[in-house]
Formats: C-alpha cells, sequence, structure tokens
C-alpha cells in the first residue's frame, strides 16, 4: 500500500511538472522558521494557509489553498534568501513613486538611469514591529525616513494589517458562490501611511504612494486578465520596456491580456481611468485562477515607471504587471498619491483570492467577475 501511494505522488509531481521540494508550502515553511520568526495564518480546516515574517518587512511570502502539504503560491529564490532581500514573496508593501525625479529608488546619483536603480533599506532591507496577532492576521508597523531622488525628505509611519481571509468573507467581496469541491485560499493587506513631518507633504517637491506587489512562477500558459472599464486602444496602456507584440500583450473586445511565463523582461501599466476594481490571473497547468481586488479611488495623482525626469510625473498607473525576464512575474496594484498634512493618514488594501477546481468551475467566476471565458484568454 505504501508503495502504490508513493508511486502516486510520484506520477502526480510528473504530471503536474512541479518538483514536491522545490514548490512544497511545508518546506518552505521550514526554511524560513530555520531563519526566522514566521507567523502562520490558517483557516478552511487547514486547507487554506499563508505565512509571513515581520524580520522581512512584513511579507506574505507564501500561501497553501491545499493545506500543508500542498504547492504555495507564490515565487521565492531559497538560494537568495540566504541575502535576506530580493528572494521574492506573495506579497509586498513597497512605496512610490517608482519612476521619475520624485523617486524613492535612484538614490539622488545622476543621471537618473537603471544603473544606479537601488532600492531604499527602509524598504527592502528592514524588518516590522509586530503589534498584534490572531487566528488570521497579524498586524505590524514601522517609522521610516526616506528621501526623494530631487532631495525631498519624508518622515512617515506604516501600519500594516494581513488577514485570512474566511470562506464567507471571499463570497461577499466578490459576490460570489464558492462550490463546496473547490479550493481556495484569500488574504487581504491593508497599509496606512501617516505623514509623520512637520509640513504637509507637497506634488511640487514629491509626494509618497502605497504599492502593494506579489511575485508569482511564471508558466507558459499564464495569462493576467484585464477587463478595462472604458473604450481602450493598446497605444492607452503604458509600456516602459518597448512594445510587446501580439504573443505577449493583446486587447480583445476591452480584455487586456499580458503573458505572465517570466521569460521576457516587460512591464505594463494601465491608467487609473481604464482599471478595474478587479482584475485576473489564470494558469491552466497549474489549475488555478487567481483575482486581485484593490481599493479603487478616484484620484488622479498616480505614480509611473519611466526612467526619466518627467514633465508629467503623476500621470501614472493604477494597476502595474512586470514580467521580470528570468523566472516569475508581478501582480500590483498602485494607491493614488495624496498631498498630506501633518498627522494626516492615508490607506490601501489589496486582496489576492486562489481558486482551483476543474476549468467548468473556474470559467463561472471568470465571466462573473471579469466578463470573459477562460478559453478566449489565451495569447496567440
Amino acid at each position: 500500500m505504501k508503495k502504490a501511494s508513493l508511486l502516486l505522488v510520484f506520477i502526480y509531481c510528473i504530471l503536474s511538472c512541479e518538483s514536491p521540494l522545490e514548490y512544497s508550502y511545508n518546506s518552505l515553511l521550514q526554511t524560513f522558521k530555520n531563519k526566522t520568526e514566521v507567523i502562520e495564518l490558517t483557516s478552511n480546516n487547514g486547507h487554506s494557509r499563508l505565512f509571513i515574517s515581520p524580520f522581512h518587512q512584513g511579507k506574505v511570502i507564501a500561501s497553501s489553498h491545499n493545506g500543508v502539504d500542498g504547492f504555495y503560491n507564490g515565487w521565492v529564490d531559497v538560494k537568495a534568501l540566504e541575502e535576506s532581500t530580493g528572494f521574492g514573496g506573495e506579497e509586498r508593501l513597497w512605496l512610490g513613486p517608482l519612476g521619475g525625479q520624485f523617486s524613492f529608488y535612484f538614490q539622488q546619483i545622476e543621471p537618473i538611469n537603471d544603473d544606479n536603480w537601488k532600492v531604499p533599506k527602509p524598504i527592502d532591507a528592514e524588518p516590522y514591529d509586530v503589534i498584534d496577532t490572531g487566528n488570521d492576521f497579524v498586524k505590524m508597523h514601522k517609522s521610516m525616513q526616506l528621501t526623494n531622488f530631487v532631495g525631498t525628505s519624508f518622515n512617515l509611519k506604516i501600519e500594516r494589517t494581513i488577514k485570512l481571509l474566511q470562506k464567507d468573507h471571499i463570497e461577499q467581496n466578490l459576490s460570489i458562490t464558492i462550490d463546496e469541491n473547490m479550493k481556495f485560499v484569500a488574504f487581504q493587506t491593508k497599509n496606512r501611511l501617516t505623514n509623520h513631518d512637520t509640513i504637509p507633504w507637497k506634488k511640487e517637491t514629491g509626494l509618497v504612494g502605497l504599492w502593494s506587489a506579489g511575485m508569482y512562477q511564471g508558466t507558459d500558459d499564464t495569462v493576467v486578465i484585464i477587463p478595462l472599464t472604458n473604450q481602450a486602444k493598446l497605444e492607452d496602456i503604458l509600456q516602459y520596456m518597448g512594445n510587446l507584440d501580439t504573443s505577449r500583450l493583446q486587447l480583445k473586445e476591452n480584455i487586456l491580456l499580458y503573458k505572465g511565463d517570466g521569460k521576457y523582461r516587460s512591464k505594463i501599466g494601465v491608467p487609473p481611468h481604464l482599471s478595474p476594481e478587479v482584475y485576473g490571473c489564470y494558469s491552466k497547468s497549474k489549475n488555478r485562477l487567481t483575482i486581485v481586488q484593490y481599493k479603487k479611488e478616484l484620484d488622479t495623482l498616480y505614480s509611473n515607471s519611466f526612467v526619466s525626469i518627467q514633465d508629467e510625473p503623476y500621470k501614472g498607473e493604477a494597476i502595474p504587471i512586470y514580467n521580470n525576464g528570468s523566472d516569475f512575474f508581478e501582480l500590483e496594484s498602485n494607491a493614488p498619491l495624496k498631498e498630506l498634512q501633518p498627522s494626516e493618514t492615508t490607506s490601501h488594501w489589496h486582496r489576492v483570492y486562489h481558486f482551483s477546481s476543474d476549468e467548468t468551475k473556474l470559467n463561472e467566476i471568470s465571466k462573473k467577475l471579469l466578463g470573459v471565458e477562460l478559453t478566449d484568454c489565451k495569447l496567440d
């Protein structure tokens, strides 16, 4: 009986094209536990779970919709974990702007170019302090000081709460019914940003924006699905690393499709007037439909990723999507940039839902939330 069970596991791993060691949720969890404190949240009788590392900037490292012995969602480079930064994770908080003269990522080194790119330590290499935890949530905070390219300094405080969503919360948030045979995991991150300076933040000298981003393993059949809210042309979508051909980016009846294979470095940005409140990502080989929902606001000041001094530095995107070119892609959302008075606060929430079932059931969710059949979401 034991031999038969092992054979079945071996066959399953071959068919799924994933190594049980490389993509095992439990293996990854134990790796992190051996290095630092982690906080694990579970629900749905242990089938839905995720873990967080406060030391690693309060990141959601990975989630599983198939229990502790399932494969994990997200992308993690375990080898890079030895250096503590740049190893990935399923959701992180960064602060914008990313590009332009008000960016925090070029260290006041002229000129602005990719060679001078560097993530500030408070964002990428310093821990968060835990305030409170429960069975399905963790609350953290961090104070930091940042200086943008033109030399404006900001003192700010971040409060970050991560919550594992229960089935009824998922159904309520998305107005769907989850089939009893469907596997799922979902979480929300809510981040609050407070101006801790004694002076207001002004757009003339730069602002600060909340930015959620998650890394995922690319596959040849992964497609990001964004139902645009207004009629558009491909020229209306920001493309940062050269124009993409139709094998990587298409607009089909106002549904924007972007290839998430992780193999070709590129990035797009969907402007706020075209950005929906919900978008998705589907991989047939992983049997997984991912839905991203975020706090969509009517503000007009958004950051972009252009590596240059700009005449319009606040003409950006609410939804950035990035393909790394080596192995992973990113699903992201931006909050608008706001002129905050001293002690004034703004916030942004970002929700990720993973569903796994037969394609018919996943297609029902896609039609309801994204307005499109999954069979029509192919990049030919």
